[in-house]
Parts: C-alpha cells; structure tokens; sequence
C-alpha cells in the first residue's frame, strides 16, 4: 500500500513526514496529477494557499507563496506586472498573496459587493 503525502489540516504539514506541507514528495506527485497542465496546478495550489493562510494565519504571506506556489512555475515564467523571475500573478490568487509590490500597489483596498472593503 502506497503511502500518500497528504496534508494535515489546520497545521498543513504531511501526514507521512511531518514537513510542511506540500513536502518534496507532495511537490512530486501533484506534477503529475497536473502534468497536462501546469496553468490549473497553479491555481490549484494558489487556492490551497489562501486557505492556509486563514488556517496556519502566523506565517508571512512571501513564506507561504514560496511554499504553495513558486515550485509550480515554468522556468523562465515572470511576474506580468515587474517583470521578476522570482514570482508571477497566478489566476485564483488574490494579489494580496501575491510577493510583488507592484500588485499590491494596483489594489490597495477592493470594494466588495457587500459594501464593505477587502484588503
């Protein structure tokens, strides 16, 4: 039986090694789950990022892209605001979660249909 490096929620670390999760072994097997398309493995774990964020809530937000999504980007991929190999605006990832000023200089304060202001 096949050990699968699942995470452990609110404290998103595995199930199998207790490392943060996604750990390396994670990291790999979502590759090739999304193998065909790395665009929805991006997003996928852009969402996954937002809600651990809420749950884990003590880590800062350049420590969690790192660990959710940076793994997932092309070679050669940049950010389609600043123009950094280091990070990119990924679809699905509120540009709060997103480690580039430039985004979070465009939008600062979003009016929420609700009336109230989001972050």
């Amino acid at each position: 039986m096949t050990r699968v490096h699942r995470v452990v929620r609110p404290w998103w670390t595995c199930a199998i090694d207790g490392l943060p999760w996604p750990c390396v072994e994670a990291r790999q097997l979502l590759r090739e789950m999304f193998v065909d398309d790395r665009s929805v493995l991006q997003r996928h774990m852009a969402q996954l990022m937002a809600v651990a964020e809420n749950e884990i809530g003590f880590l800062d937000r350049a420590t969690l892209y790192k660990r959710f999504v940076a793994w997932t980007l092309s070679n050669g991929q940049r950010c389609t605001v600043c123009g950094s190999l280091r990070h990119a605006v990924i679809a699905g990832l509120p540009p709060r979660l997103v480690p580039c000023n430039d985004v979070r200089g465009l939008v600062d304060v979003v009016p929420c249909q609700c009336g109230r202001t989001v972050e």
